[in-house]
């Protein structure tokens, strides 16, 4: 059995609060028109030239763009491809691609089938897949060149008037978010609906199911949701829809599951695995650990922070996945500010105490910061035990202490409304077995979920 962080393909890491910009895009089909440059920044997009082709990546939507049309691609597959192209035609080594794509330790087996899932994508858009190629005993590249340019011309009344119809919309989502999040205390928690498309033929309907049983046991431990395991009966929409279906793949089944807005259908974050019936647990676990920090700064914990400090929270968390020194200081910073501001959530003080503790952990920083993590920490879990989120903060300024057991206790309170640390405290407890030597544990937990 493979510990927590040498795991597969099923349990990569990546970047939920990224996708917080797509919340005003409507997601009509995975092939579409693109929509993404007319209202955006300049550096929301680049052009990638194959040959006399043009081929667009658009940050937006974590999506490529060929002769007009958009491929959405999974968050991994996307970074990978953005981080390849940057690079072109210089070849990118494998510990790069860990740190840029999963900012975790996986395995060559793992990335062999990230860049496989890549290519596939690519043929699908009508690009070789090809481009992507292996390089011996280093890792990847890509032959594609990049080059910033412009979103192509269009006419310009219709891109007007495109832009305004689309920042109304943007507009009238963020507006019924918000009055829709500031009414959830007096209606009752958020609805969360667990659907999965009926199998293929040769797909067995009970393995299939499993996965969806097992998805509505995980987020039922969220808290400030209710999950249902079906689409209501009336016609309000959830407040969110998690769907599953079962697409074919260079490797047989694939799995795409997507976060779904309920109110406005946009697609928060989406995820393809393979699909292994006798293990669904990996993809479930995964896309749990993914979609947590985002439900939490929409729930009842997160819900007084006005939009534009949630899109900084968002950042500061993206930072801190990160885990480089300087990402864990811009994070701190950001934080700083949200922590000392007229109305601090508990969510920006909890990630607050978790950077100071990885720099102890990742960066050999005074351990007095994470003795003052703990401090900030103690208070705030007496008025409020149930927060998983603020026991896996204080776990982390338990392990920059050296205090082991201690953490691996206030893990476990977590892991009642955190299902993904599981595997954080199996790593750990395996560690301790093992009778490995205290600095080998904290780099073991020093890059953070092992999901």
């Amino acid at each position: 059995m493979m510990s927590g962080s040498r795991a597969s393909a099923e349990t990569e890491v990546l970047h939920p609060m990224m996708a917080m910009a797509m919340k005003a895009e409507r997601v009509e089909s995975d092939f579409m028109p693109c929509r993404c440059g007319q209202i955006r920044r300049r550096d929301k997009k680049r052009t990638v030239k194959i040959g006399e082709m043009k081929l667009q990546l658009c940050r937006v939507r974590h999506a490529i763009v060929a002769d007009g049309r958009a491929h959405r691609l999974p968050d991994l597959s996307f970074r990978l491809l953005d981080l390849l192209a940057s690079r072109a035609p210089a070849p990118v080594s494998f510990a790069e691609i860990e740190q840029f794509v999963w900012n975790a330790q996986v395995t060559r087996e793992t990335i062999k089938q990230r860049v496989t899932m890549l290519r596939e994508s690519l043929t699908q858009a009508g690009i070789n897949g090809t481009t992507i190629e292996a390089v011996r005993n280093h890792g990847y590249r890509t032959l594609l060149t990049t080059t910033a340019i412009e979103t192509g011309r269009r006419d310009p009344i219709r891109s007007k008037v495109a832009a305004v119809v689309a920042l109304v919309l943007g507009l009238m989502a963020a507006v019924s978010l918000s009055l829709a999040l500031r009414s959830a205390p007096a209606t009752g928690p958020a609805i969360l609906a667990v659907a999965a498309t009926p199998p293929p033929p040769g797909v067995d309907p009970a393995a299939w199911d499993s996965l969806r049983r097992g998805m509505v046991r995980a987020l039922s431990k969220f808290e400030g949701l209710q999950v249902v395991d079906h689409l209501p009966a009336s016609g309000t929409p959830p407040s969110y829809l998690v769907r599953a279906a079962i697409e074919p793949s260079a490797q047989g089944q694939g799995v795409s599951i997507e976060l779904v807005e309920g109110g406005t259908g946009a697609v928060l974050f989406a995820e393809q695995y393979r699909y292994i019936p006798t293990d669904t647990d990996r993809a479930v676990l995964h896309f749990a650990n993914n979609i947590h920090p985002q439900l939490a700064s929409l729930s009842a914990n997160g819900a007084a922070m006005p939009d534009e400090a949630r899109l900084r929270y968002a950042e500061a968390f993206r930072l801190w996945r990160l885990g480089d020194l300087q990402s864990l200081n811009g994070a701190r910073e950001r934080l700083h500010a949200l922590a000392s501001g007229p109305e601090p959530t508990l969510l920006a003080r909890s990630l607050l105490a978790r950077v100071q503790s990885d720099l102890v952990l990742r960066h050999g920083a005074p351990g007095a910061l994470a003795r003052q993590a703990e401090l900030q920490l103690r208070p705030l879990i007496a008025t409020h035990p149930g927060v998983g989120d603020l026991r896996y903060s204080l776990s982390r300024s338990l392990l920059a202490q050296g205090k082991r057991q201690e953490a691996l206790d206030q893990l476990r309170i977590a892991q009642r409304t955190m299902p993904f640390l599981s595997r954080d405290i199996i790593a750990i407890e395996g560690r301790t077995q093992s009778q490995i030597g205290g600095s080998e544990i904290r780099n073991e937990v020093a890059r953070g979920p092992a999901i």
